[in-house]
């Protein structure tokens, strides 16, 4: 792949698909006849193809042939809305703060975790998703934070999020084209925390802020690491391990978790309410729990897992890697979102209808 330029070819990111792929469902591979499905719902390009082999071909030598496909979501909201009208997935991999919603909607199954034995690979910092009954519905996949990416070459280091909203890079500044997302980079710029209840400094400072910003935004970005590769965008915000991969196309990127903090998100695997095979969805999980499975996704992703055991049998490749793996000062300094749940909600949906409505 070229180093940099127009051409330059990065993965899709964490938050992106080709079009195509949104289409429909795609076969990701198969064996044999007679096959069971697999059916996943996911954002693009988010596991890695060696990991998907390896699956298959395991079951396959079990005598169960295995076709695997893949549905992508383009936002969140998307995937929430088929998994509440059950659409026809087996494993789905939500953030970790819509799982509320999802467990209220009943958009996915609870989980024995005795059928589970690769949960005890987890770190104990990133347990099983339980509700307020205690009932397990999810399992950690992978972790990151979202903070700032920036050209070396074209920049100043950045040490806060005020630099998103710096005129000088007027044109080639990205935000994430996610309501949260772009809510949280604003609210931190502002010296408040993600999950601020301040309703009043909502809708006025936050809300004047977005729409200086938007004048000075390249775009709203679903794959900002292509467009940093490409140097289109000189600085923007962006998930850690997409960063990492990008900075492997254009050395000159950085990435920067800036002074005020900044989120810090897990997604998790669930098996959704209308899955018809959950035997095999519980296996592919608990495959997915494997230290050497988890380690390969981990180094193919870039992003942080959740696997202690990977971790502690030095099979991840980034794990000295502070933009991967943060230290305690760095640590100390993220924040979890609460998606504004029965707070603030509806101040945020409706200044970001009129941000992107306009």
């Amino acid at each position: 792949m070229p180093a940099s330029g127009g051409n330059a070819m990065i993965r899709p990111s964490r938050r992106s698909v080709l079009a195509s792929l949104a289409a429909a469902p795609f076969a990701l591979w198969s064996c044999g006849g007679n096959k069971s499905r697999l059916s996943l719902y996911n954002w693009g390009d988010y596991v890695a193809r060696t990991v998907l082999d390896g699956f298959v071909a395991r079951e396959a030598a079990a005598g169960r042939p295995l076709e695997i496909t893949e549905d992508v979501y383009l936002s969140e909201a998307e995937m929430v809305a088929k998994l509440r009208t059950r659409a026809a997935y087996d494993v789905a991999f939500p953030i970790d703060y819509l799982l509320d919603q999802l467990v209220r909607d009943k958009s996915i199954r609870p989980l024995d975790v005795l059928q589970l034995p690769g949960v005890r690979n987890l770190a104990p910092t990133f347990g099983p998703w339980v509700d307020k009954a205690d009932i397990v519905h999810a399992i950690p996949y992978l972790w990151g934070t979202t903070g700032i990416g920036y050209d070396s070459e074209k920049v100043d280091p950045p040490t806060s999020w005020n630099a998103l909203f710096d005129p000088r890079y007027e044109g080639r500044i990205s935000v994430i084209d996610s309501k949260g997302d772009v809510m949280d980079q604003a609210l931190l710029a502002a010296g408040l925390g993600i999950n601020s209840i301040d309703k009043e400094r909502i809708r006025t400072q936050i809300h004047d802020m977005l729409f200086e910003q938007k004048a000075l935004l390249r775009a709203y970005d679903s794959n900002p690491a292509r467009a940093l590769v490409a140097g289109e965008t000189w600085i923007a915000q962006i998930d850690s391990g997409d960063l990492m991969r990008a900075a492997a196309e254009r050395p000159s990127l950085r990435y920067v978790i800036p002074d005020e903090g900044a989120a810090l998100w897990t997604d998790y695997m669930a098996v959704a309410a209308a899955s018809t095979s959950v035997g095999l969805a519980m296996r592919f999980i608990d495959y997915l729990l494997e230290p050497e499975v988890a380690a390969d996704n981990a180094n193919t992703l870039f992003f942080a897992t959740p696997n202690q055991a990977a971790l502690d049998r030095g099979l991840v490749t980034h794990a000295s890697d502070p933009h991967v793996y943060p230290g305690p000062e760095v640590m100390a300094r993220l924040q979890r979102s609460d998606n504004w749940v029965g707070t603030t909600g509806e101040i945020v949906d409706e200044i970001w209808v009129e941000l992107r409505g306009g």
